[in-house]
């Protein structure tokens, strides 16, 4: 067999929809797990995230438009444990769990220092890279004098009981 039976154009086609196929397939399952995560739903709803409107009662603020909490630069320094969101401002997640961090803040503010940071900031591509943030939105915990650090885990984020036990816990063990 030679390849004068070769046909490109149809190798091509079946490339690119192979190719169309297991990034839609991709796309589909990020999707639902980050979600799932988010939301605490086992089965969370499909939907297109770019092609939706927000709902009525869905934040629409960027992360960057909250305006509490200290700098990295100046928590990492500080004697009290901090709370670090990494954060983008295109994040949907990012976007819907704002409100909830603020919360948090507003419950914890005595005990921890709270910080945002853009990933998309050049200024800190450090801390990104100590912290080996990979996704959004990614929040530590950290004892400023120790460095020790524990994640909050995605799954708890739409849990305001489990996550104010996580920073109580956290802060009596690094006071």
């Amino acid at each position: 067999m030679g390849l004068e039976n070769f046909d490109a154009k149809y190798a091509i086609k079946i490339s690119l929809l192979t190719l169309v196929a297991a990034a839609t397939t991709f796309n589909a399952i990020t999707s639902y797990q980050v979600k799932g995560l988010l939301t605490g739903n086992a089965v969370p709803k499909a939907e297109a995230p770019a092609a939706q409107e927000p709902a009525a009662n869905q934040p629409t603020k960027k992360p960057s438009d909250y305006h509490f909490g200290i700098p990295y630069e100046k928590a990492v320094k500080a004697k009290k444990p901090m709370i670090v969101l990494f954060y983008a401002d295109w994040c949907g997640f990012c976007v819907r769990f704002m409100p909830i961090y603020e919360e948090l803040y507003k419950n914890h503010k005595d005990q921890f220092n709270f910080v945002k940071v853009n990933v998309e900031d050049k200024k800190y591509e450090d801390a990104v890279k100590k912290y080996e943030i990979a996704a959004f939105p990614t929040v530590f915990m950290v004892n400023t004098k120790t460095d020790k650090r524990e994640q909050l885990m995605n799954e708890n984020f739409g849990n305001m009981n489990k996550l104010d036990e996580l920073l109580n816990d956290f802060h009596k063990k690094n006071k």
